[in-house]
């Protein structure tokens, strides 16, 4: 009988595209659903019965997401793959670093836009499941009461096969994830209490593309858009500022700020925000809330659409 609890998650930066690689971190976490699927494809029609043909497997599909609360020692890896580059500034020399990650249009090489990964899953039958050229094509922050700060990446990944069972080891300083009751949210560089639940999401619009190369497995990645950053939550409608900055669409900008003790802290900097949805009704005797919808813009003078710092005392 497997059980979830007995599972495990980890992760490791390959060299190539699909090479594989030796697991360096694991992630404490909510869930998973990475899996892989054929495509599927007819080559006949007219077989003289009413029983269905047969077809034949395609192209190997693997993907998913994996969910984990936000820990300074493990979402900079997470990061690193979403947004490729990063830049390091010194807070404390040999312990303690500003990694920020940044929109960027800069490519990892040809094949993969940005860096690959091999993801160990084991869920509690025998072996562990290995997926390679997983590359993370979109990631979800969600900040709400009562819970820890968690983020849901998405994945695409290229072959998967089994292996013997590891050994995890999970990050133990700081042992514990961010909190919501050290996050704060400024809107136009002042701090506001009126947004209750707030969601940042990024896709990155990244799509497996196969080739005529002896294999079911696709042979790169490609944009199939643009990057797009989104935001959404909900707010407690106490007057109509944001209800008039939606209708004139005013820009503005937003920042979320969550920290811990040893100066462990994520800077999440949206520097041109609009919003694209305010619905507004009254559902009952209870408050009225607003169930928002926002997205994040290009800002020439930051040079990016979102800017996330995060300090620790690791380096990406």
């Amino acid at each position: 009988m497997a059980q979830g609890f007995n599972g495990y998650i980890g992760i490791g930066q390959e060299t190539t595209f699909g090479s594989g690689a030796a697991i360096t971190d694991y992630v404490e976490a909510l869930s998973e659903s990475l899996s892989a699927e054929f495509d599927r494809y007819d080559y006949k029609n007219i077989i003289g019965t009413i029983a269905p043909p047969d077809d034949q497997a395609g192209v190997l599909r693997v993907g998913g997401e994996i969910a984990f609360a936000i820990n300074p020692a493990n979402v900079g890896r997470f990061l690193k793959g979403f947004f490729y580059t990063s830049s390091v500034t010194v807070v404390k020399s040999g312990f303690l670093f500003n990694n920020i990650f940044r929109s960027t249009a800069d490519i990892h090489n040809a094949t993969s836009l940005l860096p690959s990964y091999e993801v160990e899953v084991f869920r509690d039958v025998t072996s562990a499941h290995r997926y390679t050229g997983c590359v993370m094509n979109t990631f979800n922050v969600n900040v709400q009461p009562n819970n820890a700060l968690a983020m849901t990446v998405g994945m695409i990944g290229r072959d998967t096969f089994l292996t013997q069972k590891g050994t995890p080891t999970y990050p133990g300083s700081p042992a514990k994830p961010f909190t919501f009751d050290t996050a704060s949210l400024s809107i136009d560089g002042a701090a506001t209490t009126l947004i209750e639940t707030l969601d940042i999401s990024g896709n990155n619009n990244l799509q497996g593309i196969p080739a005529l190369n002896l294999s079911t497995r696709i042979a790169k990645l490609r944009r199939a858009g643009h990057q797009e950053i989104n935001i959404s939550g909900t707010i407690d409608f106490e007057d109509v500022g944001e209800y008039l900055d939606f209708i004139n669409q005013t820009e503005k900008s937003m920042k979320l700020s969550v920290t811990k003790a040893d100066s462990f802290q994520m800077v999440i900097d949206l520097p041109r925000v609009v919003y694209t949805a305010f619905p507004m009704g009254i559902s009952g005797r209870d408050r009225v809330l607003v169930n928002f919808a926002g997205k994040a813009f290009y800002h020439s003078g930051s040079k990016t659409a979102i800017e996330v710092t995060l300090t620790t005392t690791n380096t990406y």
